[in-house]
């Protein structure tokens, strides 16, 4: 009796004997090793669980339920395997033989007699068969908490060893562990996030092993949900790989909802960054019966390159932002090249950054200098407001020279500066500085000279029609830098969707990376200023597009995936096409989850990081809609899980941390 009450204690109390259920019993270890081990089982046993599927997780343990309480403290421990596939036993090659012989001395061609063939000895033996294992790790208690070694210490070749099949609670254990060590660990990060509350971990799918899926989860109650820690998305880097239409989307729209919640909860702006290039975080589809943009409208600010109802410009206003527009001129140039004019050559070589207003004879330069770039875009046809006006320094030496009529040059048109300038040009050697140095600069008369099409010696040449192929990137909508608005919409906590899928490629991969870049920097600032740069998460879609292997390590992409996670910053990345992702960006992700996949490159490639080899025929074959692996910083374990599906008509994601 006291036995009895010593054992329900221990059921109530210790992790570890929990994880044995004796109905589950399937088996024994015949052969271990520190990699694998070999099981034997019975069709019986299979039978009693409803099989035992491909990458199916058993435990392997020297007690049972029943002896827990009596047995030696270095037997408390039960070992982790993951089924790799099936394994020849000794008597397999009898078996065969006597299966053969039953099946050629049938006398009948469609025999009714089945399994009874057999007698009760013959097929008892012919039930078993063998299990290839990988060992995964031993859980075991320590400090009356369960714990998870990712290898094994070491193991008895004599000793008895019988295996399960986990289920239900033991199973929900095993894919939802998180060691005490990490648990603590994730505290702290939360902390040092300002993440206060107490944020419970989020059921993203459940469990499972095959795409045939009708034996071991038949019943609802068979679903054994998984859970990831909330603070796995902040600060970290994601990986959602697949084909198309295998559940990415779902899982990215996921993590946004889950983001969003943690936000809310703690009353914390985390802002968040949707490279969409697809447009279907910006917009209503029929795949989803709803959208990112439609379910947090109030929280979210949409950009668009080609303009629409509802959409802010993406693009700059070159006549305000005058750097950002001059460097994309020049880029635009650099890429087509048409022309080797010395003036085109000089306009190149140009700065525009503003100098201190206290030297007043570079600060009067730098102005005159603007003011001819905006005479030159107008003049290549960017466009601009109606009333828009110019006002630049002049003497009244320079001004008696040029034009008499013209008493002042401020406040004019760009029509009038630019008729202005080009009278300049034409006395640009009569023309002096108060200094005696002459008034117009050669950068200057370059600019001066592709206003007219006119080299120096009055020789034709393409002149401001090389500026033609940057109109694209201008809009006259737009008074603040948009790197700079966006950014302040994350600092505030929005989520900001940037809709790539209208509008020049070559343009959008600019864009994508100018603002990504805006961000970086300026956290990065913000930090090395002693002060808490703001949480923000960047989520791109089709990822292979924006941040290939092309890319330098000193790019931005490969920075922020690097470096982004000190400054806050989290990045989560979509694609079917592992190989082209940047392989730094590759090695820093910590958390996976992974879908079908088409190419044996493809998960020759995947295959490198962690034990997804494991899984490589499960990736090729199934292509079932969110049917998905997963690895996440939080868990040691690799497993399969179906994703839970997220937006429908008439369903929200604002509750889903309550369907946890």
């Amino acid at each position: 009796m006291m036995a009895n009450n010593h054992i329900n204690e221990l059921i109530a109390t210790d992790e570890l004997f929990q994880l044995i259920q004796k109905e589950n019993f399937v088996g024994w270890v015949f052969s271990l090793d520190y990699d694998n081990a070999l099981v034997v089982t019975n069709d019986a046993w299979k039978y009693a669980v409803k099989g035992i599927p491909h990458n199916a997780f058993l435990l392997a343990s020297t007690f049972t339920p029943d002896n827990y309480a009596d047995v030696d403290e270095m037997d408390r421990e039960v070992i982790l395997l993951r089924v790799m596939g099936t394994c020849k036993l000794p008597q397999d090659d009898d078996a065969i033989k006597t299966k053969l012989d039953s099946y050629q001395n049938l006398t009948e061609l469609y025999p009714t007699q089945g399994r009874e063939d057999f007698d009760a000895i013959t097929k008892n033996k012919l039930q078993f068969g063998g299990l290839t294992c990988r060992v995964l790790g031993t859980f075991y208690m320590k400090n009356s908490e369960l714990h998870l070694g990712s290898d094994i210490e070491t193991f008895s070749v004599s000793m008895r060893m019988g295996v399960y099949f986990p289920k239900g609670e033991a199973l929900e254990t095993i894919v939802n562990y998180v060691d005490p060590i990490r648990k603590k660990r994730a505290k702290e990060e939360f902390k040092a996030l300002g993440i206060t509350a107490d944020v419970p971990p989020f059921k993203i799918g459940t469990v499972r092993y095959t795409s045939t899926d009708r034996l071991h989860r038949a019943k609802e109650v068979d679903k054994v949900p998984f859970r990831i820690q909330p603070s796995d998305f902040l600060s970290r880097r994601t990986a959602v790989l697949g084909m198309t239409r295998t559940g990415k989307s779902n899982m990215i729209k996921q993590t946004i909802s889950v983001v969003k919640n943690i936000s809310d909860r703690c009353a914390l702006p985390i802002g968040q960054l949707i490279y969409d290039l697809n447009g279907e975080y910006a917009n209503a589809n029929q795949q989803d019966s709803g959208s990112i943009a439609e379910i947090y409208s109030e929280e979210c600010v949409r950009y668009r390159m080609v303009p629409a109802t509802g959409f802010r410009p993406i693009l700059n206003n070159f006549y305000e932002q005058i750097a950002d527009g001059y460097v994309t001129i020049c880029e635009t140039i650099n890429e087509n090249p048409n022309s080797s004019a010395v003036d085109i050559k000089t306009f190149l070589n140009m700065s525009f950054d503003e100098p201190d207003e206290q030297d007043r004879s570079l600060h009067y330069k730098w102005q005159v200098r603007v003011a001819i770039y905006k005479a030159l875009l107008y003049t290549a046809g960017f466009d601009c407001s109606s009333n828009y006006k110019i006002s630049f320094p002049t003497n009244a030496d320079v001004r008696k020279v040029v034009d008499e009529s013209v008493s002042s040059t401020n406040n004019l048109t760009l029509e009038q500066a630019k008729e202005w300038f080009l009278k300049a040009r034409e006395h640009r050697k009569e023309l002096f500085s108060s200094n005696g140095k002459l008034w117009l600069e050669d950068d200057c008369v370059s600019m001066l000279n592709m206003i007219a099409c006119k080299n120096s010696d009055d020789r034709y040449f393409n002149g401001y029609k090389v500026l033609l192929g940057a109109k694209m990137y201008h809009t006259k909508d737009r008074t603040i830098d948009v790197s700079n608005e966006i950014y302040g919409h994350l600092c505030n906590g929005k989520i900001v969707i940037l809709d790539l899928s209208v509008g020049n490629a070559a343009l959008r991969d600019k864009l994508s990376k100018k603002i990504a870049a805006y961000i970086f920097n300026s956290s990065m600032d913000c930090f090395t200023r002693g002060e808490t740069p703001p949480n923000i998460v960047l989520y791109i879609e089709e990822a292979h597009n924006l941040i290939g292997k092309e890319n330098k390590l000193t790019d931005t992409w490969p920075r922020i995936a690097k470096e982004g996670a000190k400054y806050r910053i989290s990045l989560v990345y979509a694609t079917q096409e592992v190989s082209s992702v940047h392989p730094n960006i590759l090695a820093n992700t910590e958390n996976w989850i992974v879908s079908h996949i088409n190419s044996e490159r493809e998960v020759r490639e995947l295959a490198k990081f962690y034990d997804f080899s494991d899984f490589s025929k499960s990736l090729l074959r199934s292509q079932d809609v969110g049917f998905s692996r997963v690895k996440h910083c939080q868990a040691p374990l690799l497993f399969q899980f179906r994703l839970t599906s997220l937006i429908r008509s008439g369903s929200s994601v604002k509750g889903l941390l309550n369907d946890a």
